[in-house]
């Protein structure tokens, strides 16, 4: 199994798929594609060489030999020059990238050029067929999803126009409506859902929860895929070998103080739906194991108060090493026992935390603790 982890999310206009899967490519150290941004690219390309747009071979032919990639900032560039962002998110592209997308010669060379970008790196992209045609063999594909009248609501309340009145709501659900069916049976590049892309409907879901969803979704695949994000604040050792093998180093405490064993059943206040707090620690690193059951470890940051978090499976034959005042929670599904060792020294602080973050965590619980 490649180690290499490619997240790819299809979905259709409006759904949250820019947003969401920048988020997740920085969440998970990833290269982020935006796909429709080449696209966009390109026709902003095509209006500035004058080429007649209802010609759709002299479009293929100026489309096909141009060379449509990104900067090391992510800025997307045509031929070497970075495209203006505003021109390539305005109403007039919008409404012409169609002479791109539907164009099967355009599509099938902004594809190439999508797959050499992506090809052996660990990649979040999406598109209206990152799933079944740039990555058909992603780790995750997800089928980001909302309904029309949701997506005008979001379109509504990020309104700017620069002055201009914004859009009516039920104009703006039929425009939806209207697009999807486009893109649903278009000729070249169809939106459709694949086979084992997982749906996933983000009606009145915040952004942060749906990021959740989708690293659970990810890590569930791959479970290693969260650890080298989280050095910081966590040592992960395991062994696979015949063997003693040292995981970490160095004194429980510092200065060198007594230490301790424990064993710790899923506590009221550690279980999946009942998770309001994290605690950090002083006076040591604290290291556990799993022995049997279900474990998840949420990481929230070294900050005064808990940042956003991040939760992965513990798995078994695998230490878990939290380094002091590291924000953190284990959450432990009934019959669950988990193995500690830690300095007899050390001190426990306990934060609440915010309703917005109990969300975020029960989005990745949903994946992690299936009812």
């Amino acid at each position: 199994m490649s180690n290499v982890v490619t997240i790819a999310v299809d979905g259709p206009a409006g759904a949250g798929k820019s947003t969401v899967v920048r988020r997740v490519a920085e969440a998970l150290n990833l290269l982020y594609l935006d796909t429709g941004a080449m696209y966009r690219a390109a026709t902003v390309g095509m209006y500035d060489q004058g080429i007649d747009p209802d010609d759709a071979a002299a479009i293929a032919a100026w489309c096909t030999h141009r060379a449509i990639d990104f900067d090391a900032h992510g800025a997307v560039r045509l031929d070497g020059n970075v495209v203006d962002p505003q021109r390539l998110r305005s109403p007039e592209t919008t409404a012409e990238i169609w002479r791109i997308a539907n164009n099967a010669a355009c599509r099938a060379h902004l594809v190439n050029l999508q797959q050499g970008i992506v090809q052996g790196r660990g990649a979040a992209l999406e598109g209206r067929d990152a799933t079944t045609v740039i990555c058909p063999e992603a780790t995750l594909k997800v089928y980001l999803d909302a309904s029309p009248e949701e997506r005008a609501r979001r379109r509504l309340a990020q309104w700017s126009g620069d002055g201009a009145l914004a859009p009516d709501f039920a104009s703006l659900v039929e425009d939806l409506r209207l697009r999807d069916e486009r893109d649903r049976t278009r000729a070249s590049g169809a939106l459709q859902c694949a086979d084992d892309a997982v749906p996933l409907l983000t009606d009145g879901l915040s952004v942060d929860q749906v990021v959740a969803r989708i690293i659970a979704l990810a890590v569930q695949r791959r479970p290693m895929v969260l650890e080298a994000c989280v050095q910081d604040a966590v040592i992960v050792g395991r062994s696979r070998q015949s063997g003693y093998v040292r995981v970490a180093q160095g004194s429980i405490a510092d200065p060198p103080a007594p230490w301790q064993l424990g064993l710790s059943n899923p506590s009221p206040d550690r279980q999946p739906s009942c998770t309001t707090s994290m605690t950090r620690n002083s006076g040591g690193r604290q290291a556990g194991i799993l022995c049997q059951g279900k474990a998840v470890l949420v990481l929230g940051g070294k900050e005064a108060h808990p940042a956003w978090p991040m939760a992965m499976p513990m798995l078994p034959q695998t230490w878990y090493v939290i380094e002091p005042h590291v924000w953190h929670a284990v959450v432990q599904a009934p019959g669950t026992i988990c193995a500690w060792a830690e300095a007899s020294t050390i001190s426990e602080e306990r934060s609440p935390l915010s309703e917005y973050h109990q969300d975020i965590l029960a989005s990745y619980f949903q994946v992690y603790f299936p009812q």
